[in-house]
C-alpha cells in the first residue's frame, strides 16, 4: 500500500522530502475538500481559516477552523471528517519542522497533527485558534510580509465563501481575518498573549 501511495503522491512526497517544501500547502482548497467539508460547517458558524499538509501514515491532511469547531480530514480518500468543538481542545502547538510547519491539538485524550503546512497559512490559522484555545508559543515563528498577509486573507475568505455557498462573507469576517494576519506580521508569529481557552 505504501508503494501505491508513493506512485500516487510521488511528486509531492519527493518535493517534501528532498526540498523540505510541500508544494500543495499554500493552495486554495480543492473542490473535493470543499465538497467533503461543506456539510460539516453549520449555519451560523464563521470559517476563519485552513491549513493543508500531510498526516503521518494517512496522506493528505486538511484542517478547517470555524469560530466553534476544528474540522479535520486525514486521508487521501476524504472518507471521514473529525469535528472537534473548540471548547474540548485541551492544548495546541505549532512548530517549524524540516518539512514546513506542524500543528498539533489534544482533545478527548487523543492527539491529532498535520505537518508540511505553509508558514503563512499556519501562522494565521494558529493565531485564530489561539483566540479560542490554549496555545503554546510557536516554536520558530514565521515572519509575514504584506504579500503574505494579502494572500492569507484571499485564501481564507475564498474558503469561507466556498464552504458556505449562498452566504456572503461578512465584512466583519474579512476584517477579522485581516487583523489576525496583521497581528502575526506584527508579532513574529506568536499567538496573542490573551489567548486562553474559553471554557
Amino acid at each position: 500500500m505504501a508503494w501505491l501511495d508513493f506512485l500516487k503522491n510521488g511528486n509531492e512526497l519527493s518535493d517534501l522530502l528532498i526540498e523540505g517544501n510541500n508544494p500543495y500547502a499554500a493552495r486554495l482548497l480543492a473542490q473535493g475538500d470543499v465538497d467533503q467539508l461543506r456539510d460539516h460547517v453549520k449555519p451560523g458558524e464563521r470559517v476563519l481559516g485552513y491549513v493543508l499538509g500531510r498526516v503521518v501514515g494517512a496522506g493528505r491532511g486538511v484542517w478547517v477552523l470555524t469560530d466553534q469547531h476544528l474540522l479535520i480530514s486525514e486521508d487521501d480518500q476524504r472518507t471521514a471528517v473529525h469535528r472537534l468543538a473548540l471548547k474540548d481542545i485541551a492544548a495546541a502547538e505549532c512548530a517549524k519542522g524540516k518539512y514546513g510547519y506542524t500543528l498539533r491539538v489534544r482533545s478527548g485524550g487523543q492527539q491529532r497533527s498535520v505537518y508540511g503546512a505553509a508558514a503563512h497559512l499556519a501562522a494565521v490559522f494558529y493565531q485564530a485558534l489561539g483566540q479560542k484555545v490554549s496555545c503554546s508559543p510557536v516554536a520558530k515563528p514565521a515572519t509575514l510580509d504584506a504579500d503574505d498577509v494579502a494572500e492569507v486573507v484571499h485564501r481564507f475568505c475564498d474558503a469561507a465563501l466556498r464552504l458556505q455557498p449562498g452566504i456572503a462573507v461578512e465584512a466583519d469576517v474579512q476584517v477579522l481575518i485581516a487583523q489576525l494576519a496583521q497581528e502575526v506580521a506584527d508579532h513574529a508569529g506568536q499567538p496573542a498573549s490573551s489567548a486562553v481557552a474559553a471554557h
